[in-house]
This record gives structure tokens, sequence and C-alpha cells, in this order.
């Protein structure tokens, strides 16, 4: 195939193609949002965002006892990433479908950004200088570099919230692509 030549691809026939297929993209998700969604006349951005998940394949199940565990650890004083029940909240996240380290740690900066950082590519090259691969991340990575991040931003008087935002910023910037 030459650099200006396309591909050509077979387009459906109705006349002499059937449409036999079982269709199968997150069975259980499509359902509840077929059974949620379909002529709901009061869809809201939650819909819209659940769809948009749907879609991109990233459908998160979490059970309820892992989101209690998230509002406790929410409220709790003196909380530090070495504590018992973050790394259990933090497993117990990765565990669930749909969400690995970067994901967990966001959910959990949002609800202590005192505490956490998110972990990226971005971020984590940039403070590292090293590229973790998605299938390299675990809790004792994500602890390590909570802590460094922890004693940099403490170094500078600059709050934990900002320090992996301006390391996502300044890998884009002087990185360029992941």
């Amino acid at each position: 195939m030459t650099e200006n030549s396309k591909k050509v691809y077979r387009k459906y026939d109705s006349v002499t193609d059937t449409l036999n297929y079982a269709f199968h993209y997150n069975d259980e998700e499509t359902e509840d949002l077929h059974r949620l969604v379909n002529n709901n006349t009061q869809i809201g951005i939650d819909d819209l965002r659940r769809i948009a998940l749907w879609k991109i394949n990233r459908v998160l199940r979490v059970s309820d006892e892992t989101i209690e565990k998230l509002r406790h650890l929410a409220g709790q004083e003196d909380l530090k990433i070495d504590d018992e029940r973050v790394r259990e909240v933090i497993d117990e996240l990765v565990s669930s479908d749909g969400i690995g380290f970067p994901m967990a740690s966001a959910f959990l900066k949002f609800l202590r950004p005192d505490v956490f950082p998110i972990i990226d590519v971005r971020a984590y090259r940039a403070f590292t200088g090293l590229k973790p691969y998605y299938s390299t991340y675990d809790y004792q990575k994500y602890k390590s570099y909570t802590q460094e991040l922890h004693r940099d931003a403490k170094n500078k008087d600059r709050p934990l919230k900002e320090m992996d935002e301006q390391l996502y910023c300044f890998d884009k910037d002087v990185n360029g692509k992941i």
C-alpha cells in the first residue's frame, strides 16, 4: 500500500449480508443503562457521564463496603499514607472493575488532597525521571511517591494538592508526548 492509497473497507450490503452477531459489550452496564435512560425525560449530566464511561469501556464497579471505607477515610484526622486502613482501601479499589492505581489515587486526592496525590505517567515521570508502566504500579510505589511528594511540598512551602498538578504541567511542557 502506498502512502497516498487508502485502505478500502467492505461495506455492509443489506441485500446479501445478514446481521446475526451476538453483541457483548459491558453486558451488565449496557442493560442497566437501557433500563435507566431509555425514554427518560429526566436525563441528567450524571447519566451522560455514565454513558461516556460505558462508551470508552471504563465501567466502574466498587462495592458499597469500599465506598463506606472511602467515606470513613475522608473524615479521619491525622491520616497518613502508611495507615493500614489506607492500604486496605487502595487494595480494594484496585481490585474493583475499571480501577487501577492512577484512578484510585484520583479518587483519594479528591477526598483528601492534603494526604493523597494523583500518581500518573506524567507526574511520576516528571518527579522521578522514570516512565512507569501500568503493570508496575503497586501500593509500595504509590506510598513512596506520596511520601517523597509530601517532603518536597513541605520544602517548597507548597500545598500537596498542587504538586501532582504542577508536575503534570511540567512534564507536558518539557517531556512532550507520553
